[in-house]
């Protein structure tokens, strides 16, 4: 209830990140669109927007520190040595690139085989197959 009177009476936003977290984030992305804010239960900020047409999601503590950033990759974007490894076991449904501050990444696949079956698939920055999960439909990440 508390929250309710807040947005609507005194126009306060719980999902807006304050000035630091913006700050650093035109730094790091200053060609966004369409970004919607959210503040998600663990007090980390997510931001949901567009570069050059491409989504993406970042993370960022109260800080203004940045965590990680998921990138939608279109086929076109991969890497042709990592697209060949990866159709190996399916057609390549979507693929997303996971970058952390610490300077980790990863790629995400979702890869459909022969029999229809969707699987995810984590990957290094090289395509090597690091976890293969069967993909549950009705469970949402």
């Amino acid at each position: 209830m508390k929250e309710l009177i807040q947005k609507y009476i005194f126009r306060y936003n719980n999902a807006s990140p304050g000035s630091k977290v913006l700050h650093n984030f035109h730094l790091q992305f200053p060609e966004a669109t369409n970004i919607d804010w959210s503040h998600e239960k663990n007090g980390v900020f997510e931001a949901i927007f567009r570069v050059n047409g491409i989504e993406m999601i970042s993370w960022f503590e109260k800080s203004g520190s940045w965590l990680k950033t998921e990138t939608n990759y279109t086929l076109g974007m991969l890497d042709e040595n990592i697209r060949q490894k990866l159709e190996l076991y399916g057609q390549i449904m979507s693929s997303i690139l996971i970058e952390r501050a610490n300077g980790d990444s990863e790629y995400e696949f979702i890869i459909r085989d022969n029999f229809q079956v969707r699987h995810v698939f984590i990957t290094d920055n090289q395509g090597k197959v690091l976890d293969r999960q069967n993909f549950d439909e009705n469970e949402l990440r």
